[in-house]
């Protein structure tokens, strides 16, 4: 299970802490929080750049970089939806 250290600014898998950048960092909190529905680019976009970003490459980069660190502690990662967003797979 993910735990978010909220005041620390940190992730942790099996108490194994994840080195994240900031972005990496809320991006996955958004997907841990809401890991019951699909989270578009679009709804990433807005929450974590402000709606600043424009190429849709930016969130794809930071995604496939957590699901890299994911991976290296054993969690499933996240599920991606081909036009429409990513889930977090619990």
């Amino acid at each position: 299970m993910l735990r978010i250290y909220e005041n620390l600014f940190q992730i942790s898998y099996k108490n194994n802490l994840l080195i994240l950048t900031p972005k990496e960092y809320e991006v996955l909190k958004i997907l841990i929080k809401k890991s019951h529905k699909l989270i578009s680019k679009d709804e990433l976009k807005k929450e974590i750049w402000n709606n600043k970003i424009t190429k849709s490459r930016v969130i794809d980069s930071c995604i496939c970089r957590i699901r890299k660190k994911l991976k290296k502690l054993g969690h499933p990662g996240i599920s991606v939806r081909f036009k429409r967003g990513y889930r977090l797979i619990n």
